[in-house]
């Protein structure tokens, strides 16, 4: 397979090489190796199309054998990206066994990979780093320059997460600054930008981040490129450039939801949160955060989770509500303490010292400013740092202490003129100026003074632009609320509101299956059946009953009834009857949702009072065609879980209700078409075989009339005396002759109707024997061959003698029959010499191939496209019904269990291909 090598598949794949693998696949579907690549290059790209080809291999190869560890692993990242942890975690434990016991250090690699995914989006810091150590250690004995690079530059990054000082001391010089493999690239530029923003180097980060985003997009990581444009996202709302922020967040978003992962969303929500805050709109920023909290909410120790905690903690500080805020910090500093994460601990330390000042408690809240300012230079965080000498100098100022709180305030001008690209804010000059006013300084004051105003003034500048920037985002994110709603009442329950995210993926492709199995039906007992078993498996239903439009649409007809195991029968139901709420559903399409007071009484005789019925009409497209009512004695049985899971019921219900009503009325529709077309064939034979009969049987009238010719006139010689003996002895000789004849032409005869009587026994009945192929198809064909004949073409059959078949005549003859008539119709030329041949060989295997080819027309692309399709015609009104061929591909591949094909093309002839088993199933 070259690249497509399964035992040294790279971690991610380019846009270049996914293309060049589905355009092979086109070529080569069948091959299982090619598909597992492919799953696993999609894994990312498109997490639901890879985990629908992984579970498709599962056959494809002995459970024990080294593919399925690497389709384990496929299985395993898609249902993280679900949110199925636990799922995830089981395939991920069962395919890391796989491959320790093949020591795979590639897929060891990888598995170890997938578990620091799974580590960070637990919040397990220890397990995070515990995870990407083996990973590096695996990837280092197989050999792997690539995938060594790529986890050590991912555990750079994850340290920066912990300790961005320690982390540029131990990688920024031992990691390279670029890499000319796009999955390497982006894991270096993410780690280099992250440690420059960790550090308010932000135009740095600005680049690496952008750089990092392009390359992870070329090689489908998308969960890392979602993670950039969410990390650029918050650069530039630190650095107040809000319409680029939101630029990258609305990027986030789009990516985030096209993936359906609701850990992603949870992130860009978090960011977008933080940015509305930042624009000033306090209760949408707060709605979006509670709801990402949400959203993490089995997850509690992730940093998603912190991140929101964060956010809504500072969101609570700029409402004034400073308890609610310092809450919020405390909580945020228990989880970063937990998680390991430095930059959150100092950013809570921080927040307490800001509530703590709120409410006043100012020598509480300069303890805890002065040891978040330790922990923002041992992280070398100069613009955190600058806030908290700022807000140090707020506290001293509150206290009096002037003369600290000016040399505070200095020193964070001083340092806020020396950051590059950092606009100094007007609350840390308004502080600035009161601390110079107070100590007397009041030049300095007035200078302080007026840049705040100046600062302001660009700040009110850009309001417009940012409020009308922050009302698209707005509408972006509600797109996003909308969709995760939706994901959690999938799943949710009768008392809850919001889901866990795992149970709703859960009920999804539960749902998904079972729709699969419902319209796979095509009778409408076998429908019903199905959605009677999946209903009772999903809902509190004692009672379930299907009514169906009739066909004129005027009333219901009761199709199933079953009320606590036993069945009931229920009269036609007039669509016009105010008192049935099957009509009313019907009438008025939509769902109706009775309980207790407005639940009638019983209206159907010999069954229960039900407190809780719900109704929902079944629809294809705009069409209802009846109505699916499930009924419950509990009061409040049917929330909006319940309604979701019926809902999806009868949509896939009416789909294959419909369907067994239209495939009902076509296999009827076939039926007559087919005993017409046996009628039509058995004319033909009919017609074939009179005309076959004509010829022995007027040759014997003939002779015979001849012969009784001579009688009388020898009888009349005899009766006159005058017969000689000559006369006699020639008498004796004509009549042996005629008698002769006479015998040959009624034996000949005597075949014909013997053939003919076969034939037809063994199409009415098609009984099973075991026959010759080459007898089988003289006789079946022998009602054609005057037809051919009169035509001017030529019937040539090429079948050996010895050929035997265990199966069944009839259908087989009908068969060839068509074919060969189809090449009489459509492929011949009229008025043009043509021939038709008829081969059949013995294959190995126990099978044999029987050949139908023609030197005519031939077919274009579209019409072989089509050419078994029922009604499918060229001629129709001039002698095609579009059903032959499709009854010929009916018997060989059902009642004959064999293939047909056909090899066509423009000007060159067909050729028509019948593979049977010499002995039919």
């Amino acid at each position: 397979m070259g690249e497509h090598r399964l035992d040294t598949i790279a971690m991610f794949a380019l846009d270049e090489q996914v293309q060049r693998c589905e355009a092979l696949l086109q070529a080569t579907p069948d091959d299982a190796e090619l598909r597992l690549w492919l799953a696993w290059s999609l894994r990312q790209r498109d997490s639901t199309r890879a985990l629908t080809l992984a579970r498709t291999l599962r056959e494809a190869w002995p459970e024990e054998a080294p593919a399925q560890a690497r389709r384990l692993l496929v299985e395993a990242e898609c249902l993280l990206l679900e949110g199925r942890l636990d799922e995830s975690e089981t395939l991920l434990r069962e395919a890391l066994r796989r491959f320790e016991a093949r020591a795979d250090a590639w897929g060891c690699a990888d598995a170890h990979w997938l578990a620091y995914y799974l580590a960070a989006d637990r919040g397990d810091g220890p397990a995070l780093q515990a995870s990407l150590l083996q990973a590096i250690e695996q990837a280092r004995a197989s050999g792997d320059a690539l995938r060594l690079l790529m986890m050590e530059a991912s555990l750079a990054r994850a340290e920066v997460m912990r300790d961005a000082a320690a982390a540029e001391r131990d990688w920024g010089r031992r990691l390279p600054a670029a890499s000319p493999e796009p999955v390497c690239g982006a894991a270096l530029a993410d780690f280099r930008g992250l440690l420059a923003a960790m550090q308010a180097d932000y135009l740095p980060a600005i680049e690496a981040f952008s750089t990092a985003f392009g390359l992870a997009m070329r090689c489908g990581q998308l969960r890392r490129a979602i993670a950039l444009a969410t990390n650029l996202g918050f650069t530039y709302t630190r650095m107040s450039d809000f319409e680029s922020a939101m630029d990258w967040l609305k990027r986030a978003l789009d990516l985030a939801r096209g993936a359906r992962w609701p850990g992603m969303i949870g992130l860009c929500l978090a960011h977008t949160g933080e940015a509305l805050r930042r624009l000033g709109q306090l209760d949408n920023a707060r709605e979006l955060l509670r709801e990402c909290l949400q959203l993490s909410a089995g997850q509690p120790q992730a940093r998603t989770a912190a991140l929101a905690c964060r956010f809504l903690a500072q969101t609570e500080m700029d409402s004034g509500d400073f308890a609610a805020g310092l809450e919020a910090f405390e909580q945020l500093a228990r989880g970063a303490a937990t998680a390991g994460s430095l930059d959150l601990q100092l950013d809570a330390q921080q927040g307490r010292a800001r509530a703590l000042l709120g409410l006043g408690r100012a020598e509480a809240a300069r303890a805890a400013a002065e040891q978040a300012l330790a922990m923002a230079e041992a992280q070398q965080e100069r613009s955190t740092a600058l806030e908290l000498r700022a807000l140090l100098g707020d506290i001293a100022r509150t206290q009096g202490r002037v003369d600290a709180a000016l040399a505070l305030y200095e020193q964070a001008l001083a340092a806020a003129e020396a950051l590059a690209g950092y606009a100094t804010p007007p609350e840390l000059l308004d502080g600035a100026s009161q601390a110079f006013a107070a100590a007397g300084r009041f030049e300095a004051a007035f200078g302080c003074a007026h840049r705040a105003s100046q600062a302001r003034l660009r700040r009110y500048g850009e309001e417009a632009g940012q409020r009308s920037r922050a009302m698209h985002a707005h509408h972006q994110i509600e797109r996003a609320r909308a969709e995760s709603e939706h994901l959690r009442r999938l799943a949710a329950s009768e008392a809850a509101r919001f889901a866990d995210l795992q149970s709703a993926h859960q009920v999804l492709q539960h749902l998904g299956e079972i729709g699969q199995e419902i319209t796979a039906e095509l009778q409408t007992e076998r429908v019903i059946e199905v959605l009677e078993r999946r209903v009772h498996a999903l809902l509190d239903a004692p009672s379930l009953a299907v009514y169906l439009l009739d066909e004129a649409g005027e009333q219901l007809q009761c199709a199933y009834g079953r009320e606590d195991g036993e069945r009931f029968a229920d009269a036609p139901i007039p669509l016009a009857d105010p008192q049935s709420f099957c009509a009313l559903c019907v009438r008025e399409g939509r769902e109706l949702l009775l309980d207790g007071a407005e639940a009638a009484p019983a209206q159907i005789e010999g069954t229960s009072q039900m407190q809780s019925l719900l109704f929902v009409p079944l629809r294809v497209a705009e069409r209802i065609t009846g109505v699916i009512t499930v009924q419950s004695p509990r009061r409040q049985a049917y929330g909006e879980r319940e309604q979701l899971v019926l809902r999806s019921l009868s949509a896939y219900a009416a789909i294959a209700l419909d369907n067994a009503r239209a495939y009902l009325r076509l296999s009827e529709l076939q039926r007559q078409v087919m005993a017409q077309e046996k009628l039509a064939a058995l004319g033909a034979l009919v017609a074939g075989v009179a005309h076959e009969l004509n010829t022995p049987i007027g040759n014997s009238l003939l002779t015979a009339s001849t012969l009784l010719e001579h009688t009388q006139t020898l009888a009349q010689r005899l009766q006159q005396g005058q017969l000689r003996r000559s006369e006699l002895e020639s008498y004796t000789r004509s009549s042996q002759e005629g008698l002769q004849v006479i015998e040959r032409s009624m034996q000949g005869a005597a075949q014909l109707v013997d053939n003919f009587k076969q034939v037809a026994q063994d199409r009415d009945t098609q009984q099973r024997r075991r026959f010759a192929l080459a007898l089988l198809c003289e006789q079946a064909l022998h009602a054609l061959a005057p037809q051919i004949e009169r035509a001017g073409h030529r019937l040539l059959l090429q079948i050996d003698a010895g050929l035997q078949l265990d199966s069944y005549p009839g259908p087989l003859g009908q068969a060839l029959e068509v074919l060969v008539g189809n090449a009489l119709l459509h492929g011949l030329q009229p008025e043009q010499p043509g021939e038709i041949w008829l081969r059949a060989e013995a294959l190995s295997g126990g099978r044999c191939r029987i050949e139908v080819a023609d030197n005519g027309r031939g077919m274009s692309e579209a019409v072989l496209l089509r050419v078994f399709e029922p009604f499918f015609s060229t001629r129709f009104g001039q002698g095609g019904s579009g059903l032959g061929l499709s009854i010929c591909h009916h018997i060989v591949h059902g009642l004959l269990g064999g293939r047909l094909s056909v090899v066509s093309a423009p000007g060159q002839g067909s050729r028509f291909i019948i593979e049977l088993p010499l002995v039919a199933p």
